[in-house]
């Protein structure tokens, strides 16, 4: 094995070809190849291609939750919600793969994927308290939220948005809509 192959080595090259050419590319080969190693020595650091998968998606879980915690921080309410909101979809802009990562492989069995998506969710139900959204519909909001911010970003990235506004302006003010909307209903 090539000196200085490390697990988070392997991983990011697992990330970097998912970015570049999609989740259907990301093969033991291929990565093998990136590293400039052959296939068999990746056995020293995951069990095959679904161990490298579930690998790359809890990167891509963690360094989401990561992204969305650090947007929060110093804001609150509906601008908080906001600003996590544009992460999410600088977030797919820049990570397309490892996007595809968080959808393609959700194993809840997982205890690492299965804290990361809590950490997140409950990230967001924190940001909800404040907006007056009662608890028993709190899951209901979030929900709602994640399908506006996926369905614009996932727009985004297939060329859906062709007219000249900008487009953080416009995520901003479709979840300024949103929020103010679950604020008037509540």
């Amino acid at each position: 094995m090539r000196a200085g192959i490390k697990p988070e080595i392997v991983i990011a090259a697992a990330a970097d070809i998912a970015d570049r050419n999609g989740w259907d590319q990301i093969t033991l080969a291929n990565v093998a190849g990136q590293l400039g190693i052959k296939t068999p020595s990746l056995y020293n650091h995951v069990d095959g291609l679904p161990d490298l998968r579930l690998k790359l998606s809890l990167h891509a879980h963690r360094l989401l939750e990561n992204r969305l915690n650090d947007a929060a921080i110093g804001q609150s309410g509906k601008q908080a919600l906001i600003e996590i909101g544009k992460t999410y979809v600088q977030f797919v802009r820049l990570h397309p793969g490892l996007y595809e990562a968080i959808i393609r492989l959700n194993d809840s069995n997982h205890p690492g994927l299965e804290e990361s998506k809590t950490n997140i969710l409950n990230l967001f139900i924190r940001l909800m308290k404040p907006l007056g959204v009662p608890q028993e519909e709190t899951t209901h909001a979030i929900r709602g939220l994640r399908s506006l911010v996926h369905g614009f970003a996932s727009l985004e990235s297939t060329g859906g948005f062709q007219m000249k506004e900008d487009l953080m302006e416009s995520i901003s003010k479709a979840i300024t809509y949103y929020i103010d909307g679950l604020v008037a209903h509540f």
